[in-house]
C-alpha cells in the first residue's frame, strides 16, 4: 500500500446532486475507516454541500456551485476555478477519488496535483487518462453503492457491504428549532406523514392526484397530519394537492432549508416520496419509514438504501436499466402504481399503527 493511513491526505470528488451525494455518505465512511487520522477533504456542488455538514469523517468541503456560475461572466467563472485549483493545491492532497468521474472533475482532480488518482475508468474517453488508477466498474444489475465501492476497493481493500450504512448527521440545535414548523400539535399522537410529490423529472412524478386521494384515505384511517414538502418549485404541486385533499395539510414547500428539511424528516412517521434526493435523505435518517414510487430504470441502480424503506413499483428486475434510459417508457411503469397499491404499502410498514390490520380503507377508485 503506498501510503501510510496516518499520513495520507485525501481528496474526494462528489460533484452530483443531493441523492447521489447521500448514497455516496457510506463510501466516505470506509475511507475514513481506513486512513483514521489523515485528512479528507470533498468537493460537492451547490445544495448537495449541505447533506455533507457535521459529517464526522470529513475535515474539509470545498463548495462548488454549478447552476449559480452559468449566471456569471466567463471571467468570473474563470476566476472562481483558479480560486478552488489553488485552494486544492494548497491543502497539499496526495490522493484523489473521483466518484463520479465526470469531465469537471477528472480535470480538476488532475489540476490538485495529487500523485495518486482513482477514477472510473473511461479512456475510451479522453478524460480518463486523467487518472493514474482507471478502475473498471460494471454498473448492469448493481446499486450505486456497490459501484463506487467496486472504485476505492483498491486503495482501502475488501469492504462489507452488508455493514455499509448511509450516515446524515443532525445536530440537537437542529433537531429543535425544526419543531417550530410544525407549531402546536393538536393530538399528542397523531401521525405525521410527509409527501414528497414532485422531483428533479417530470417523468419521476406520480400524479397529484393520487398523491391527494391517499392523503384522504391516510387521514380517515389513521387520524394523521399530512405534511407536503419541496423546495421552492415545488409549490405550484403542493398547493394543488392542498386544494384537492378534503383535509387541509401542512404545506412546507419551499419554506425550509435543505437543513432544516432533514430535520423535519427526522420528526416523521412517514415519508410517501416520488425518486428524488429528499427520498434518500428521509431514508438515511432512519425514522421515518419511507415508502418510494418508483418506475422501473431505477429499481436497481438507486433502490433505497436501508432497513426503514421499501420501494414500490410495478418493474421487474429485468426492466431496471440505467444507460439511456428511455423516461417515457418508464413513467408508464410509475403510472401503474394505484392509491390502493401504497395503502397496502403503508399498513404493511406501519403495522404497529393502531387499526392497521383491521381497517382496509376504500379509495376512490382513481387508477
Amino acid at each position: 500500500m503506498p501510503h501510510e493511513p496516518s499520513q495520507s491526505r485525501i481528496l474526494i470528488l462528489a460533484i452530483r446532486s443531493i441523492g447521489d451525494v447521500v448514497l455516496i455518505t457510506s463510501v466516505i465512511r470506509q475511507i475514513k475507516e481506513k486512513f483514521p487520522d489523515g485528512f479528507i477533504g470533498i468537493v460537492a456542488d451547490g445544495p448537495s454541500a449541505q447533506v455533507l455538514e457535521n459529517n464526522p469523517c470529513l475535515d474539509h468541503v470545498f463548495v462548488i456551485d454549478r447552476v449559480a456560475s452559468q449566471e456569471l461572466s466567463w471571467l468570473m467563472r474563470w476566476k472562481l476555478w483558479v480560486q478552488l485549483v489553488s485552494d486544492l493545491r494548497r491543502h497539499q492532497f496526495d490522493i484523489v477519488i473521483d466518484l463520479f468521474s465526470g469531465p469537471r472533475s477528472a480535470i480538476l482532480g488532475y489540476m490538485a496535483r495529487a500523485k495518486d488518482r482513482y477514477g472510473e475508468d473511461f479512456r475510451h474517453k479522453i478524460r480518463g487518462f486523467l487518472y493514474n488508477h482507471p478502475i473498471k466498474i460494471c454498473r448492469d444489475g448493481r446499486h450505486l453503492i456497490e459501484q463506487k465501492f467496486d472504485l476505492i476497493q483498491p486503495l482501502i481493500g475488501k469492504i462489507d457491504l452488508g455493514a455499509a450504512a448511509l450516515e446524515l448527521p443532525l445536530t440537537e440545535t437542529e433537531r429543535l428549532q425544526c419543531k417550530q414548523f410544525f407549531g402546536v400539535p393538536g393530538h399528542t399522537h397523531q401521525k405525521r406523514i410527509g409527501f414528497i410529490p414532485s422531483a428533479g423529472s417530470d417523468w419521476r412524478v406520480w400524479p397529484a392526484e393520487r398523491f391527494a386521494e391517499l392523503a384522504d384515505v391516510l387521514c380517515e384511517t389513521y387520524g394523521a397530519e399530512i405534511i407536503l414538502l419541496g423546495g421552492l418549485e415545488d409549490r405550484a404541486v403542493c398547493r394543488h394537492i392542498g386544494t384537492l385533499m378534503n383535509a387541509t395539510p401542512l404545506d412546507l414547500s419551499g419554506k425550509t432549508t435543505l437543513r432544516e428539511l432533514m430535520a423535519i424528516l427526522a420528526e416523521l412517521d412517514l415519508v410517501v416520496a416520488n425518486v428524488t434526493g429528499p427520498m434518500h435523505l428521509a431514508t438515511a435518517l432512519r425514522k421515518p419509514k419511507v415508502i418510494g414510487l418508483y418506475g422501473a430504470a431505477d429499481t436497481i441502480q438507486y433502490a433505497p438504501w436501508g432497513p426503514t424503506a421499501i420501494m414500490l413499483t410495478k418493474g421487474a428486475k429485468e426492466d431496471a436499466y440505467w444507460h439511456k434510459v428511455d423516461y417515457e417508457r418508464d413513467y408508464q411503469w410509475l403510472l401503474q402504481i394505484a392509491v390502493e397499491d401504497v395503502v397496502v404499502a403503508v399498513q404493511r410498514v406501519m403495522s404497529e399503527w393502531h387499526g392497521v390490520k383491521e381497517i382496509m380503507p376504500q379509495t376512490r377508485g382513481m387508477k
